[in-house]
């Protein structure tokens, strides 16, 4: 038997999924020699404007050797098939764990650290200071009707974290065998088995929201218990070691308390808190825990229509309904190459929400449905912003841009908006087109209140942008700020271990420790912590 791969094996819109048929036609044998064929990575090739087709990584063997040449032979190479799986990952140190853990955070990390732990015989309690998935979408529903704002469930708060209400994107530059496991996770939880595969995966909030609900109820199943509405208040720590945490139970309506804070012995603490919770910060810095500042960014979200982008980047006459909304990848130089400006969370046919952490703040976000069928397409467009040599000076610079927004948009959340032509030309819009943003907009000049460096940055960005998306700057309308793309912050921990430097016992995973970024890289940092525990 010949074991071989294809690289780039061009399969038809139309036929999708029909990989064996084009295989075989593309090395002259007859489909039934072609034994045990896996797909590796398949993503959508839109190089050829008007012309886009499916590409397909394969690994397949032969009984006798393959014997095209020229063009048709062309990215086919011999291979030996690798051993996957969290299994054949090696242990490069085992991470001595109390039978008995407490996890805080109910985003990706958290949640998947519940869920390996628990398969590995450990007992966990699970605390989130937001509500389930279900009771959480009621509570953003409500704040967009009365923006009365809710401390602890809202978009960046409650179970599945900031990424339930997201575009709900599963690709990361950084597969990896706990990666891997994530992806086939969620298949086991009712997501389509294409995530495993596709180069460019996304769920919706739509379809996350259910998945949510399997993970949960799989918890459950193996004992794992979570406990909604419980915020982490203190933490005690003796001769270096973590020995205690503090609680509190909050009934998610408006933060009224309905229980005194209470303390509990813990010997293992994993912290999962997403790279909005601020109030752990501060606690872990007046406890003496390690943090340290790190670079993140900022900038403002855009809006398209659909279509344009759909032209852009497909080109004439392709069947979206066969290719999906088309989504743009946009990086240039700024400022005499000093910075930059990119774009980021990407949402084709989605919605723009309000994402605010605190009272009196505003930044905004973008999310989509699996369909991704809205007729606007948004995307942040983000600067670089280095590490502050004030430990919270990033969180500082986030807060007074998000307190300036929401000021601006009139102290009820409405967003400060300018269209990208009015924003190069300095001047406020006489108007706004429509957008997809719900608590409504507010014509505002963003050189006003911004940060000048980001906004001079912005501005270089979207003339190089146009070049390469004619139509960026005509049609595109900003809503400011999105201040969100990651942590300014960084707990700084052990990379084999992922335990705090100085604090034995306290173990943090994903965006909040500043170590991952998406739904994926997050979740598997939490499958990665499982993997290498053992019990003490």
């Amino acid at each position: 038997m010949f074991t071989y791969r294809f690289r780039e094996l061009p399969v038809a819109l139309n036929k999708k999924g029909e990989v064996r048929a084009a295989l075989a036609k593309q090395i002259r044998v007859h489909p039934e020699e072609i034994f045990n064929l896996e797909v590796e990575r398949f993503s959508l090739d839109s190089r050829r404007k008007g012309d886009p087709h499916w590409s397909y990584n394969v690994v397949f063997d032969l009984a006798k050797p393959v014997r095209a040449s020229g063009n048709e032979a062309r990215g086919l190479i011999e291979a030996k098939r690798e051993r996957k799986g969290i299994e054949s990952e090696p242990l490069k140190d085992s991470v001595q764990m109390p039978s008995h853990v407490d996890i805080v955070g109910a985003g990706p990390s958290g949640l998947w650290a519940a869920l390996h732990l628990l398969r590995k015989g450990f007992s966990v309690d699970l605390y989130e200071q937001g509500k389930n998935v279900e009771e959480r979408f009621r509570d953003i529903r409500r704040f967009i009707v009365d923006r009365k704002f809710n401390a602890h469930s809202n978009v960046l708060f409650g179970e599945g974290g900031a990424g339930a209400f997201s575009d709900g994107k599963l690709n990361t530059r950084s597969r990896n065998a706990f990666s891997e496991a994530v992806l086939k996770d969620m298949v086991g939880f009712g997501i389509d088995e294409s995530v495993v595969t596709f180069a460019k995966p996304h769920i919706g909030t739509d379809r996350l929201v259910l998945m949510l609900r399997e993970v949960r109820a799989e918890i459950a199943k193996l004992g794992g218990r979570i406990h909604f509405n419980t915020v982490l208040e203190d933490i005690e720590i003796k001769d270096g070691r973590i020995c205690a945490i503090q609680l509190r139970n909050v009934s998610g309506h408006e933060a009224r308390d309905v229980s005194l804070p209470f303390w509990k012995p813990c010997e293992a603490l994993v912290l999962a808190v997403g790279h909005s919770a601020r109030s752990v910060y501060t606690l872990l810095h007046a406890r003496g825990v390690a943090l340290e500042s790190k670079a993140f960014a900022m900038g403002v979200r855009v809006e398209h229509p659909q279509m344009l982008i759909n032209l852009r980047q497909l080109g004439k006459g392709v069947d979206t309904r066969l290719t999906g909304a088309a989504e743009y990848f946009l990086a240039t130089p700024t400022l005499g190459k000093t910075s930059s400006a990119y774009s980021f969370c990407m949402c084709p046919g989605g919605i723009l929400v309000p994402c605010a952490s605190e009272p009196g703040t505003l930044a905004t976000n973008g999310m989509s449905y699996s369909r991704r069928n809205g007729p606007f397409a948004n995307g942040a467009i983000a600067v670089p912003i280095a590490a502050s040599e004030k430990l919270f000076g990033g969180l500082e610079l986030q807060r007074q841009i998000e307190s300036d927004a929401y000021r601006v948009g009139g102290n009820n959340y409405a967003a400060p908006a300018q269209t990208i032509k009015s924003f190069l030309a300095h001047k406020e819009d006489a108007a706004l087109p429509k957008s997809t943003y719900p608590c409504g907009l507010v014509q505002s000049n963003l050189w006003d209140w911004m940060d000048k460096t980001i906004c001079k940055s912005l501005a270089e960005g979207f003339q190089n942008f146009d070049r390469k998306i004619p139509g960026f700057i005509d049609e595109g309308l900003i809503v400011a700020p999105e201040t969100r793309t990651s942590s300014p912050i960084r707990i700084t921990r052990n990379n084999d271990t992922l335990e705090s430097v100085n604090t034995r016992g306290l173990y943090v995973l994903g965006e909040g420790a500043g170590y991952a970024g998406g739904i994926v890289t997050s979740a598997a940092d939490g499958a990665r912590l499982a993997h290498h525990a053992k019990k003490a």
